[in-house]
């Protein structure tokens, strides 16, 4: 499935009750991930789960190797698209309840996600 077309097609989303201003809405969504990054022993790529998704950006889960500022390309698992570039915004403490999700801003919004 394509990444921009399953981003094209989700519904609504209910308000959460903790709102946080933001420049876009993020929509809970679970879409299976291969995160490409280059390191000194060349290009790594791992798996990771997405928890939400919005035009700007996406929460993964599953990763473990990422750092903030690191630039790297989302391929969702399914789909023959582009890849989509993005910079690790923040990633979870491993002690805390965001242990293992990061935060990715994409370096170019979405079109549209609804």
């Amino acid at each position: 499935m394509n990444f921009l077309h399953f981003c094209d097609n989700l519904g609504v989303v209910a308000d959460d009750s903790d709102f946080t201003p933001r420049r876009s809405e993020r929509h809970p969504i679970r879409l299976a991930l291969v995160l490409m990054m280059n390191s000194d022993e060349g290009e790594i790529r791992n798996e990771a789960v997405t928890v939400d998704v919005s035009q700007h950006g996406c929460r993964v889960e599953g990763v473990a190797t990422l750092s903030e500022g690191q630039v790297i390309r989302l391929i969702p698992w399914e789909s023959a698209g582009p890849a989509i570039s993005g910079r690790v915004v923040w990633v979870g403490e491993p002690a805390s309840q965001l242990a293992g999700e990061a935060g990715i801003e994409f370096l170019q919004p979405l079109s549209s996600v609804v």
